[in-house]
């Protein structure tokens, strides 16, 4: 069965990485709230930023953050509740791919994790070995913002800047 959803991303991978066309090219994944899905959001990204003309080392710093951001939003947003969903969206401009990640919000994110520093001291000290994952898309994004998504629940906006190769 194809469905509009398909429709978009065909369309859209049709027109990725055309110069001559400076309109936003959007796809949308839906995934269901599952540890493993988080890999076809992976795959998505690296695909179309492969096709922007991304370097391979922005094409791994961007399947890594977008790894910890949609299983953070499985884990902790949506409480590994299966009848929840993680929607994906890549806005593909011609500068730049702007990935936003929203959960459905059962736990809201603690704004202390948004802005706090893991050590590995703390690391040690605590069962729970976590914490990094915010850290780790802050550094690999450009940019990166926490906000409450239009549905209620968490999402992060992440943006990686095309850089143009000499």
């Amino acid at each position: 069965m194809v469905t509009s959803a398909h429709h978009r991303w065909v369309e859209t991978m049709a027109n990725v990485g055309h110069e001559a066309d400076s309109e936003e090219r959007i796809v949308e994944l839906h995934l269901p709230s599952q540890l493993g899905y988080e890999k076809v959001a992976m795959d998505a990204a690296a695909s179309v930023a492969r096709r922007m003309g991304f370097s391979a080392d922005r094409v791994d710093a961007l399947r890594t953050a977008l790894a910890e951001a949609v299983t953070n939003a499985i884990e902790h947003g949506n409480a590994h509740n299966a009848d929840t969903r993680v929607l994906v969206i890549l806005t593909v401009r011609p500068s730049e791919l702007v990935i936003s990640v929203a959960d459905q919000g059962f736990k809201p994110i603690d704004k202390a994790q948004i802005t706090s520093m893991p050590t590995i001291e703390d690391s040690f000290s605590r069962a729970d070995k976590g914490g990094w994952g915010i850290w780790l898309i802050r550094e690999l994004m450009d940019e990166v913002e926490f906000t409450t998504a239009p549905t209620g629940g968490n999402q992060v906006r992440m943006v990686i800047h095309l850089e143009k190769q000499s």
